[in-house]
């Protein structure tokens, strides 16, 4: 990003953050392909080794929103008055390939059970938990998900419901209105609320996010930026520790600085809510499978490597088939067109 005369040149499109998703769904696919069955690797195995921090790929993703939601936002002239356009917007973009996902898993749960090599319990719906997956139900009714990545789907739209509501204080002109969102929202993350429930426990990936946004698009200037993001890293690395602190800024920094990403980093971009989506009920039937036709160790790593490479064909179809096209119908859906005047304090 250029900064000229003291500001950033508020770019209309930031090919970082694709990269960034490319990279965040990459490695929690190759964490659960290596780790989600714990008898397919020994511990000592450098593939099962490699994915250990594969997980904090959802962390990067919550970073990720908490930038380009409000950002985008931004660039179409948000207001509250436009708050049941960006639901549509949120809901035509995601639900449709969330849901069809949930399908796509009870299918492959009955067709494992066909298989002479399932090991597992008999064919079951469960439909009181099946139906808790609308609307995310399930973080309120302690339902099991489906998909071990659903739990942050339910995270990343109560994030966007609060982003809605409080975009104003976010854009305010008044400094003591953004501390005030920042102070709240950050304190939030120390109430105990149950794990991989609500959007609050996961509150400083979000504000990095938010705060990064306000500099870009010149909502704040560095002094502030610099204050805030201090009082960030002072509660974050108590709250969280050093490794989670270093990925939240690493990721900043990477939304800030690299302008080019390869065009296969790109793609992976693209159809990264797709790969997120599948890669458990896809990529781990492979790994079951594998499981039981070898045991040799070699032959387990390199089918790690197989299924993440199907995992991504698989993705590629399922964007093509259904995600693109939800994608297509939410851009073409259009806020009011009242300018409202953002100025920093």
């Amino acid at each position: 990003m250029k900064i000229k005369g003291g500001k950033f040149e508020i770019p209309k499109q930031i090919h970082s953050v694709e990269l960034l998703r490319g990279i965040a769904s990459a490695m929690v696919c190759y964490f659960h392909l290596a780790k989600g069955n714990i008898n397919f690797l020994p511990d000592q195995s450098v593939i099962k080794k490699t994915a250990s921090i594969g997980w904090s790929g959802v962390e990067i993703f919550f970073v990720i929103s908490g930038f380009v939601i409000p950002f985008a936002m931004f660039q179409k002239k948000y207001t509250i008055r436009n708050f049941i356009t960006f639901l549509q917007k949120r809901i035509i973009r995601i639900e449709p390939p969330y849901l069809i996902s949930i399908l796509l898993v009870v299918f492959l749960n009955f067709v494992s059970t066909l298989s002479p090599y399932y090991r597992g319990s008999p064919f079951h719906i469960d439909w009181p938990n099946l139906l808790g997956h609308i609307a995310y139900l399930n973080v309120f009714t302690g339902g099991k998900w489906l998909n071990d990545v659903y739990w942050s789907l339910a995270i990343e739209f109560q994030y966007y419901l609060l982003i809605a509501v409080s975009f104003t204080l976010i854009v305010s002109g008044k400094m003591y209105w953004r501390f005030l969102f920042i102070i709240l929202f950050l304190l939030s993350s120390f109430i105990p609320f149950p794990p991989n429930s609500f959007v609050f426990t996961y509150a400083g990936y979000f504000i990095a996010g938010i705060l990064l946004f306000q500099l870009v698009c010149n909502i704040i200037g560095f002094v502030e930026f610099f204050i805030s993001i201090g009082l960030f890293i002072w509660l974050f690395v108590y709250q969280q520790g050093l490794f989670l602190t270093g990925i939240t800024l690493i990721t900043m920094l990477v939304i800030l600085f690299v302008n080019r990403v390869p065009a296969f980093l790109r793609y992976i971009g693209l159809i990264s809510y797709s790969l997120y989506l599948i890669h458990v009920p896809v990529g781990g039937r492979i790994i079951n499978i594998s499981e039981v036709k070898t045991t040799n160790i070699v032959l387990r790593e390199l089918m790690v490597f197989v299924a993440f490479l199907i995992c991504i064909l698989a993705a590629s179809v399922f964007y093509r088939l259904f995600e693109k096209r939800f994608k297509t119908f939410s851009s073409s859906i259009k806020y009011d067109q009242t300018s409202p005047n953002y100025q920093a304090g």
